[in-house]
């Protein structure tokens, strides 16, 4: 097979395509459930898990249960009301890391940027009028010295808004709420809590908890912060942002680009498995009595509405990494010196932009050969199609793309979003949500509304029984495997016998060497290191 340009194909080869995308039109067909993204119908030939990856799955699950029980029979003999109780769910799987500090606020502000949801945090230009901290409210959390307008001013106040969380009803017997955190920027260059409002108004929840307040109490105001962070992270950040998201460019390049085509040949790698996983997760996680049903707060009810309202406000355009970042303040270094995700990642997208254009360079001279291109522009109006995959924000006008640098820049894109991002916002959540102090899935008494002091019991109870700790932590552990086929990996045959593109694969993998040895360097003088951009544990695709 040759791979090239329909305007170069001979009347055999175009007769090839031709016969290729009519077999792959039948095979990938659209879906538009009400309110929720497009996507395949079925899982084709070709996109199923490899049976490696089935076993490992399979191993998983079994592994977990085991784990689970014998902690559970362990916690019949042993029960107790403190946190010390939930190390007794891991008999056999080590306990993460974040179990010694996640009671330390300076952890608690370091996983807005380092953690496993890194893409919410935003510089604050202003209080929030429905959020109304005032001098008096962070009086003895901050210096004497120091006042909110100075913070503002010197661009250290940062806000957390869960506000998309807000109307969304919890499961009986559980409690979440939409919270809106503040945090400041302390004379150390930390990133530190300054107060937390568990609603999205003064009127709804009347108290606005600080770091200042009993320390149990205080505890339980960032537990629901966390619980509703952890909502977030599974429902918006991963699977709305990065696994749905993503799904309808792949279908709609199958069924308008032939194999034969560079940009086919050039995506497939990053999307191998994603309408399998896709698939599982709609019918098996988010699925009545399955692990998100019984784990998080609104339940698998909640979050399809959730999931509903975050596919809406999705565009690709505010996906980009760069114009994302720009968004939400945090473009420069100069604000959140310590803000490693958007470091790492800004790395590997330009590393990721420049494969992508010494690629496509050797088939593309210039942006006359682009706009000769009829199967690129058939892929581009599938995708704006309201019958095909309906994305919203897509980096051209008119329904073409007229220039080299839109078709590279969304193809970079594409790539970056399927491995950069959800590595992200994937790669940690065993080591985060698998300690479940740090981050419960729901919490099972309602939220404080009053500053009295609370103990260790009162904290526990909220927490999630043994039923729920062990649907989270097998969710989180399956979820958490380190790739086999990392960013930079590919198949011996990929553009084979193409010099241009080979050389350029040496050169994209020579530089994420590069950056993996820049990040080891900086991780040895982290007291925590950030991991989860590590190129080697990046997976080239959402779904191995």
């Amino acid at each position: 097979m040759r791979i090239c340009l329909p305007g170069s194909a001979n009347q055999f080869e175009r007769a090839e395509r031709e016969r290729t995308l009519f077999f792959q039109r039948q095979a990938y067909s659209w879906v538009h459930p009400p309110g929720q993204p497009p996507h395949c119908k079925d899982v084709p030939p070709g996109e199923e898990f490899t049976q490696e990856k089935n076993l490992w799955i399979a191993f998983d699950v079994i592994e977990s249960i085991a784990d689970v029980a014998m902690g559970a029979m362990t916690r019949l003999f042993k029960a107790n009301d403190t946190v010390a109780r939930f190390k007794l769910y891991f008999p056999i799987r080590p306990i993460p890391d974040v179990a010694a500090r996640w009671m330390q606020d300076e952890e608690f502000a370091r996983q807005r940027l380092d953690g496993i949801n890194p893409v919410l945090i935003e510089l604050a230009t202003r209080i929030p009028e429905n959020f109304p901290v005032t001098e008096e409210t962070v009086k003895g959390v901050i210096p004497p010295d120091t006042t909110l307008a100075g913070l503002l001013a010197e661009r250290r106040l940062f806000l957390q808004d869960y506000e998309i969380l807000q109307g969304l009803e919890p499961e009986f017997g559980r409690f979440c709420v939409a919270p809106m955190c503040l945090f400041w920027l302390d004379g150390q260059g930390r990133l530190m809590p300054l107060a937390i409002q568990l609603g999205q108004s003064p009127g709804e929840t009347k108290i606005i908890f600080t770091p200042k307040d009993d320390y149990w109490t205080w505890l339980m105001a960032r537990a629901f912060a966390q619980s509703a962070d952890g909502t977030y992270h599974e429902i918006v950040a991963h699977l709305a942002r990065t696994h749905l998201a993503m799904e309808p460019f792949w279908v709609a390049a199958c069924r308008t680009l032939p194999a034969q085509h560079p940009v086919y040949v050039l995506l497939q790698p990053h999307f191998t498995g994603t309408i399998e996983i896709n698939h599982a997760a709609r019918t098996k996680l988010l699925a009545p009595g399955g692990p998100i049903d019984e784990t998080i707060a609104i339940g698998a009810r909640g979050c399809l509405t959730l999931l509903g309202v975050a596919h809406q406000r999705w565009t690709f355009t505010g996906a980009n990494p760069v114009t994302d970042l720009q968004t939400r303040g945090l473009l420069s270094k100069d604000v959140l010196p310590n803000y490693h995700y958007r470091d790492d990642a800004l790395l590997l997208y330009e590393a990721i932009g420049t494969l992508v254009r010494d690629v496509l360079r050797a088939y593309y001279p210039d942006d006359a050969t682009v706009q000769l291109d009829t199967e690129l522009h058939a892929w581009a109006a599938e995708l704006k199609s309201p019958d095909g995959a309906r994305v919203n924000g897509l980096p051209f006008g008119d329904g073409q793309i007229a220039t080299f640098d839109q078709l590279t820049g969304l193809v970079a894109q594409l790539i970056f979003n399927c491995s950069v991002e959800h590595a992200a916002v994937n790669n940690g959540q065993y080591a985060q949500f698998g300690w479940i102090p740090n981050t419960p899935g729901a919490l099972y008494i309602s939220p404080p509304t009053d500053r009295g002091p609370r103990n260790e019991a009162n904290f526990v109870y909220a927490l999630p029984d043994a039923y729920a700790v062990g649907q989270q932590l097998a969710l989180v552990h399956l979820l958490s495997k380190r790739t086999q086929r990392p960013l930079g990996t590919y198949a011996e045959d990929f553009f084979s016998g193409v010099m241009p593109v080979r050389d350029a694969i040496d050169r994209f993998r020579a530089r994420l060497d590069d950056i993996g040895r820049a990040i080891q360097e900086r991780n040895k003088q982290l007291p925590v290191p950030y991991l989860y951009l590590q190129p080697w544990i990046v997976s080239r695709s959402i779904a191995i």
